[in-house]
């Protein structure tokens, strides 16, 4: 499956990522399903276009309600006046909603044509891309030879599956070929990729509100010799530190909380905070935060677990962990969903940092979210 995706030539993808979209418009009139982030930053591009949306569509909107002037209708009114004659867009990427189950309630309401926003962000390429996994096809052609060492990598037939079909959603946008994620609550412990040890000594990057360590806890039962957890975003922050007061002593003596960000270089960093799990790093975030470098602070802490989720940053901050990587050989959980490239990218930055290491990947949201790269020493696989 791979190969047969990777010899489609760039120029090839790059007229077919042009094409995408007015294929299904063709002067059509355009409904909005999804009226959040995605949703107005699209109204915007169309807007340009002179090509505005006809409206949105909400399943629980109020009469005479309008957002960034276009008005909102609830579905059942939306779908009668628009179901059959109009493109209906789904401007969402959200793990909570899952494209193809979004698309079957739209259709169960008599909407005839149901797309994601991607193809449309593509010809609007310039107002809409990046965003997270979603990028112009034609960039992952033009990494070819990286996409095919990254899968060089992995140990095993779910790695490779999970692999293909991430390459093939960001080739085609087609939500069809991902499948159903894992369970959630397997996300950084699940069983056959990360052996457990009575000493673990567990690093957070991106603790966010302590979701990890209860996870952690519960997995672990209690044996571990110690847990770091790196948050920067003051509201996550809160909620992080009081979950911790509210653990057993014996438990809370082992957790420390640090107000950074794990980066490449020490200093401070722009910041897009306000909680949630979506505040992470960014050139015109509002506030600025401590940077440090793992390297740096853990000084003599050998960890043997390192899990990073800080919304694309990873690159930078395994680039600040290089040292402890190649010295201590933790394993390491690094999510990859964040950036279109970090698929592969990641796994060939660590390659090129130890040898002897086995490579998983496995997804545990809806479509592209929370896919992560498992790192797993051999001389730890071994004890499975």
């Amino acid at each position: 499956m791979l190969e047969e995706l990777l010899a489609e030539p760039v120029d090839a993808a790059r007229t077919r990522a042009d094409s995408a979209w007015p294929a299904f418009a063709h002067g059509r009139p355009v409904v909005l399903y999804g009226a959040g982030g995605v949703g107005r930053r699209v109204v915007a591009a169309l807007r340009d276009t002179g090509e505005p949306p006809v409206c949105f569509a909400d399943r629980s909107a109020a009469a005479g309600v309008e957002l960034d002037g276009i008005p909102v209708l609830d579905l059942a009114t939306a779908a009668r006046q628009y179901g059959r004659d109009a493109v209906w867009v789904v401007t969402m990427l959200n793990p909570r909603h899952a494209f193809t189950a979004v698309r079957a309630s739209l259709q169960a309401e008599r909407v005839t044509t149901v797309v994601s926003w991607i193809p449309l962000a593509w010809v609007h390429a310039d107002a809409l891309l990046p965003y997270y996994a979603v990028d112009r096809p034609e960039h992952v052609l033009e990494q070819a030879d990286d996409v095919r060492a990254a899968a060089a990598l992995l140990e095993d037939d779910a790695s490779r599956d999970q692999y293909a079909r991430q390459v093939a959603w960001r080739l085609t946008a087609d939500f069809d070929v991902l499948g159903p994620p894992l369970p959630a609550c397997e996300q950084y412990f699940t069983p056959g990729v990360v052996p457990p040890r009575d000493d673990e000594r567990f690093v957070d990057c991106g603790a966010f509100d302590g979701d990890t360590l209860e996870s952690f806890l519960g997995h672990r039962r209690g044996r571990f010799d110690r847990y770091l957890a790196l948050e920067p975003d003051a509201a996550n922050l809160a909620a992080l530190r009081a979950r911790v007061e509210g653990l057993a002593p014996d438990v809370r003596d082992r957790v420390e909380v640090l107000p950074y960000a794990a980066a490449a270089v020490p200093g401070t960093l722009r910041f897009a905070a306000g909680g949630g799990s979506s505040a992470g790093l960014s050139q015109t975030g509002e506030v600025e935060v401590p940077a440090i470098v793992l390297d740096d602070l853990l000084g003599d802490v050998v960890p043997t677990y390192v899990k990073m989720d800080i919304e694309g940053a990873e690159p930078a901050a395994l680039a600040g962990t290089a040292a402890t990587v190649a010295r201590d050989r933790p394993v390491l959980a690094l999510c990859a969903y964040h950036v279109q490239d970090h698929l592969w990218r990641l796994a060939l930055a660590l390659d090129a940092l130890v040898d002897d290491y086995a490579y998983f990947l496995r997804r545990y949201e809806n479509d592209c979210w929370e896919v992560v790269l498992y790192a797993v020493p051999r001389e730890r696989l071994a004890t499975l």
